[in-house]
């Protein structure tokens, strides 16, 4: 019961932080982007008591359990965003970021049920996988939002709507940046994380329709953000095409994890 009341509360959090964000975003309102920073930490010392409550009555985290990961990552990714927030301008991306880690941390909470790790992949590896994992996915998250706020700071340049939004986003050349080195942040570790899993799918044997799906979108995953990159430094490309680039890259990202919660699994 305090576990769902905690988690609950913590859920609130994050939405009244997603909210407060949206409308700095809309409205432009000071106290809504002062009161945003403040709920999404909040948020984040909720969650890590949270935390604190699931291990003292669970005695330990299962290990490789995708709910974990998901609360994770979404913790992690409104830290990093803070911390970058605090040294650059870039407060109105959290309008695009929140509605992502309220996602994660409710998905999170979905069906806690799950199955004991494999054997055979329970080794000293399969922590490293999984953190390489999850950070990989906080750059592709702060990747995202830069790329989202590209996306729209574009079509307001373009419609030459220079006032509400287009004021309150960062230049282009700014979020193009940020989600360059977000991306060179996260590919290494994705990468990291695509061999990693398949030295477990190997241990395993056969893979089931959902993991093989898992590791085909993870090889989707890959090719976009290494296109994204490749195209970058080899062929200057840059602006939309990079950014619709990195959204999709994201997406896919995030769907093999969502694919491993719906099936009740461990990530691999």
């Amino acid at each position: 019961m305090l576990l769902k009341l905690a988690f609950t509360i913590t859920a609130l959090a994050y939405a009244s932080a997603s909210f407060l964000y949206g409308v700095y975003l809309v409205r432009g309102s000071e106290r809504a982007k002062q009161w945003g920073a403040r709920a999404l930490w909040a948020s984040v010392v909720l969650h890590a008591g949270l935390f604190a409550l699931e291990l003292d009555q669970l005695q330990s985290l299962p290990a490789g359990d995708v709910h974990q990961a998901m609360a994770v990552t979404a913790m992690a990714t409104c830290v990093v965003f803070l911390a970058l927030s605090r040294k650059r301008p870039i407060a109105v991306l959290g309008a695009f970021l929140t509605p992502v880690v309220l996602l994660l941390f409710l998905g999170a909470g979905v069906g806690r049920d799950v199955p004991p790790v494999p054997s055979p992949v329970r080794t000293f590896l399969l922590p490293f996988h999984i953190g390489v994992n999850m950070l990989g996915l906080v750059a592709f998250a702060v990747a995202f939002a830069a790329s989202v706020g590209y996306v729209v700071q574009e079509r307001q340049l373009r419609s030459k709507r220079l006032g509400g939004i287009f004021r309150r986003l960062p230049p282009l050349d700014v979020l193009d940046q940020l989600a360059f080195r977000s991306v060179l942040t996260g590919f290494p570790l994705l990468t990291i994380g695509i061999v990693t899993g398949a030295l477990f799918a190997s241990r395993l044997g056969a893979m089931d329709g959902a993991t093989s799906m898992a590791a085909v979108l993870s090889a989707i995953s890959w090719v976009l953000f290494a296109g994204v990159l490749l195209l970058r430094v080899a062929a200057g490309w840059t602006g939309r095409r990079a950014a619709i680039g990195t959204i999709l890259g994201f997406v896919s990202a995030v769907t093999v994890l969502l694919g491993y919660l719906l099936r009740g699994s461990v990530i691999s």
